[in-house]
């Protein structure tokens, strides 16, 4: 039970290095320096958390949408930004609250994930914690949701339940 504390203890302080590091968000159409411009498979390296995640594109991705090789969809944004619209399918963890909904995401760990917020420093974190956890398969989203949005890609917007 202390050895699970204490891990939990050090991935948490990792994403709020990498929070605290991370305190300028990328501008739309700003291409991340540290990836590799136009690849597909691109791969960013966070300084802070010493992990490479790749990235894809939001065009690769809508290839991908309702295909047996649809990736898990991880919308890190806040409940209110993905009731306002999200991409088909995703799943809605807010960043901050990832640490402690893991478990719910322990079935897909050797799956292709890919985060997406709406410019890219929640996904930062977000990504830092699941590497921290053992996911391999992490991939960021180029763009994010505001690209995602200007290039008028599929999004769904939650239905009022009353």
């Amino acid at each position: 039970m202390l050895r699970f504390a204490t891990g939990r203890v050090a991935l948490v302080s990792a994403a709020l290095l990498l929070a605290a590091s991370a305190c300028s968000e990328s501008r739309p159409g700003e291409a991340d320096a540290s990836a590799e411009p136009g690849a597909t498979g691109s791969v960013a390296t966070s300084a802070a958390a010493g992990s490479r995640v790749a990235t894809i594109r939001g065009g690769d991705l809508v290839g991908l949408l309702g295909t047996d090789a649809e990736p898990l969809l991880l919308d890190v944004r806040s409940r209110e930004e993905f009731s306002e619209g999200h991409i088909p399918g995703a799943v809605n963890i807010p960043y901050d609250e990832l640490p402690d909904r893991l478990d719910e995401l322990a079935g897909h760990r050797d799956e292709e994930i890919v985060v997406y917020c709406r410019t890219g420093r929640r996904a930062k974190i977000a990504e830092a914690t699941l590497a921290g956890a053992g996911f391999a398969n992490v991939r960021d989203l180029a763009g994010h949701m505001t690209e995602w949005k200007e290039a008028r890609r599929p999004v769904t917007e939650a239905v009022p339940c009353c």
